[in-house]
């Protein structure tokens, strides 16, 4: 007999109380708040500040919910990659069992 088991799904209301702190960005995503590019880039290269991008997606009706960012070889962790994951504070979309990010 096929018997499926329990499963049971994060609320929509308690999605949200995970979202992450502008420190806490700062804590496991350093790069984030570079405030250049790094040396080593060639001229060419055109520096977007990722602080900047995020605040005006926070001003938007997004907040945080995971940073992270890979390790670097070079002794400074301002210049690595990185990613934030966004949702929106008020989703309008319904889905079942997701929450769209």
């Amino acid at each position: 007999m096929n018997t499926s088991p329990d499963v049971s799904f994060t609320s929509h209301a308690s999605v949200f109380d995970r979202t992450l702190s502008l420190e806490t960005i700062r804590q496991q995503a350093p790069a984030v708040f570079a405030p250049s590019a790094d040396e080593h880039r060639s001229i060419r290269y055109t520096f977007i500040p990722t602080k900047r991008v995020l605040a005006g997606l926070l001003q938007a009706g997004f907040v945080a919910v995971e940073a992270r960012q890979t390790r670097t070889r070079s002794a400074s962790p301002l210049h690595a990659r990185h990613v934030v994951r966004l949702r929106r504070r008020f989703e309008t979309v319904q889905l079942r069992d997701s929450v769209p990010e």
